[in-house]
């Protein structure tokens, strides 16, 4: 496991954790064209945003199951890739923008916070979901129904998620979640643009996996769904 992108207000890095040089990776991808569909719609490559809805969605597919995980979704080709449960069709600028046309900002006093720390992480709470067409129906699951193994202790409605925003390194100007791809993660990656509140599997690795009997198979086309829940300020 990688540490956050370098920051100069952060602590150094333990030995144990070297940090992601902001060079490494592949190239961030382009950002796609901004375009209004009407209606309080829009659309940024591939994700729509419904602002009426509170909410937006993009295309992605199962990428891994049966494997330890620590990501819920990064874009084609990130660093973590081979430890997420959803590859889906979206750079880290175009998720975040989509975040932020819902009205997310991130939290000022959230403060430093470490990969793999049991403290909970603090932010404006999301929803996460994810559907697909089964049979021609079509089927909806939270993110943590999706993770969760059904013999997992953890109930799946006690799972929160939050939005962090990622990081920007000022030394270079490249946006962290561009550079490893990481959009929602759960083991308190501070590069990642949503993150679980408590983290699941944090000292337990390979604890989580995907659930095979809630999802459809690896590589099976599926929906994102980002949502603010219900009653949450406007």
């Amino acid at each position: 496991p990688t540490a956050p992108l370098p920051f100069p207000e952060d602590p150094p890095a333990p030995a144990a954790t070297p940090a992601v040089p902001a060079t490494s990776g592949p190239a961030p991808a382009p950002v796609g064209e901004l375009k209004s569909l009407g209606r309080d719609r829009y659309q940024i490559g591939r994700i729509v945003v419904d602002k009426k809805a509170r909410r937006f969605t993009v295309p992605g597919r199962v990428h891994v199951l049966g494997k330890p995980l620590e990501y819920f979704a990064t874009s084609p080709g990130g660093m973590k890739e081979y430890e997420t449960l959803l590859e889906v069709d979206a750079s880290g600028s175009e998720f975040i923008l989509a975040c932020i046309l819902l009205g997310l900002e991130r939290e000022p006093t959230q403060g430093q916070y470490w990969l793999f720390s049991g403290e909970p992480v603090r932010g404006p709470r999301v929803e996460i979901r994810v559907a697909w067409q089964d049979g021609g129906k079509r089927r909806e699951v939270s993110a943590a129904e999706a993770l969760l193994d059904p013999k997992d202790p953890t109930k799946p409605e006690s799972v929160e998620w939050v939005y962090m925003g990622s990081l920007l390194n000022p030394t270079d100007g490249l946006f962290a979640a561009d550079v490893t791809g990481t959009l929602i993660g759960f083991v308190h990656d501070a590069n990642s643009i949503i993150e679980s509140v408590h983290g699941l599997g944090i000292g337990a690795y390979g604890s989580v996996s995907g659930n095979p009997a809630k999802l459809p198979p690896e590589g099976a086309p599926v929906e994102l769904i980002v949502a603010i829940p219900r009653g949450a300020p406007r």
